[in-house]
């Protein structure tokens, strides 16, 4: 499906820029209605800019979901209010559900904001561009985009690594003590191949000299589009105006 815009094809910045300004009215919204409405734009824009599929933004807001539930009911009971009592000495006001239902959806909101960006950028453009347009230290531009390119290769590796065990399980895991078992020995497995990469990369890294000097050259150039200046200067009127209010 076609909708006209393509978060691949915009530049690192002018996302990094938008992302900030959801960032900003996120923080600054504590009332569920205009955050739901953020929500809903941000589940758009990954459909349909970013073309993740329904199935994986699923996936991914379940991890969110660990979270915020626990959030949500912690807050809802601890902040002060009159309302509805549960048991003898805890009551439960709108207000404080209210709150609680803000505090997260703001965190499911920062975190898909987040994934977009992740999903839509490429490493070595986000190097470029913020190297040579924002004047950033690329020792230190290269090892966040380092992050950006290992999160998804260790996901994908703790799902090989989950299929495998349950192979050689032979059979589902049964009760809490087996499905423990196995997570426990997928994120040990994960961790041991995240750090041989690691180490892997260091060693080519000094190999080839990285960061012997204090500035270096690109081989290939990141522009801004006309679309990106847009993107850039509406999302920063669009959170100024909706911070007014």
């Amino acid at each position: 499906m076609n909708t006209g815009l393509n978060l691949h094809k915009l530049d690192p910045l002018s996302k990094l820029v938008a992302l900030f300004s959801v960032a900003l009215l996120a923080m600054y919204w504590d009332t569920p209605a205009p955050l739901l409405l953020l929500l809903t734009l941000l589940l758009v824009l990954a459909r349909y800019g970013a073309g993740i599929g329904w199935l994986k933004l699923l996936g991914r807001m379940g991890y969110i979901i660990l979270f915020a539930l626990p959030l949500f009911v912690i807050t809802a009971i601890s902040v002060p209010g009159e309302g509805a009592q549960l048991f003898p000495g805890l009551s439960i006001s709108a207000g404080a559900v209210s709150y609680a239902a803000a505090i997260s959806l703001r965190m499911f909101c920062m975190f898909l904001s987040s994934v977009i960006y992740i999903w839509s950028t490429d490493p070595q453009d986000f190097v470029v561009i913020m190297a040579n347009r924002l004047k950033l230290p690329y020792r230190l531009v290269y090892g966040v985009s380092m992050a950006l390119a290992f999160l998804p290769l260790l996901e994908k590796e703790g799902r090989i690594q989950a299929q495998a065990r349950k192979l050689r399980f032979g059979r589902a895991p049964r009760g809490l003590r087996e499905r423990a078992m196995l997570r426990r020995e997928s994120l040990v497995a994960v961790f041991s191949g995240a750090i041989r990469r690691v180490e892997q990369t260091a060693g080519a890294m000094e190999a080839k000299g990285f960061g012997a000097y204090s500035s270096r050259t690109y081989l290939r150039e990141v522009r801004i589009e006309r679309s990106g200046y847009v993107i850039m200067l509406t999302s920063l009127i669009f959170a100024s105006v909706m911070m007014m209010f």
